[in-house]
């Protein structure tokens, strides 16, 4: 399936960063594989490894957020891929909370506040479908895009980190 994986790195993506909260504590991670659903009613989408720590706490908290990267938080992706853990990932970047303590990145360029509506398990990975329940808008539309193994800030021309 090398292909595959060939082809995906072709598709480009904004990154993300998922968080959720759990008895008080904090989870994210950084993600390309978010997709709007449907606008009636909102929702949303991601994959989420069924591995990564942020895993159990979403289905049992059944809210989540999804906080749209913009250019200037290139430095924030690496802690969210795996090279920090746990709450040290949230020393990068200005975090607040939402009801329930659910974690949101204050210059985002947009947060979505979602409720989990439905998990589906495939391979790896669970499909998590999120029902919007508030969106929370930030600044300029200038995305942080995922492509080819590489941060870009805008197509063709990559990040200076």
């Amino acid at each position: 399936m090398n292909g595959f994986k060939m082809a995906m790195r072709r598709l480009a993506s904004t990154v993300t960063v998922i968080t959720t909260a759990l008895d008080g504590r904090r989870y994210g991670m950084a993600a390309t594989s978010v997709t709007s659903v449907t606008a009636h009613p909102p929702a949303l989408l991601v994959c989420i490894n069924q591995s990564a720590s942020i895993h159990g706490p979403t289905i049992a908290n059944g809210r989540f957020c999804i906080n749209l990267l913009g250019v200037d938080h290139d430095d924030m992706v690496g802690p969210f891929s795996g090279q920090a853990a746990g709450e040290d990932r949230f020393a990068y970047g200005t975090w607040d909370a939402h009801s329930g303590g659910l974690p949101y990145l204050l210059d985002a360029q947009a947060n979505l506040f979602c409720v989990l509506t439905k998990r589906v398990s495939y391979g790896s990975h669970s499909i998590f479908v999120g029902e919007v329940e508030q969106v929370r808008l930030c600044g300029d539309t200038e995305p942080l895009i995922y492509q080819d193994g590489g941060l870009y800030r805008t197509l063709g021309l990559p990040t200076q980190s």
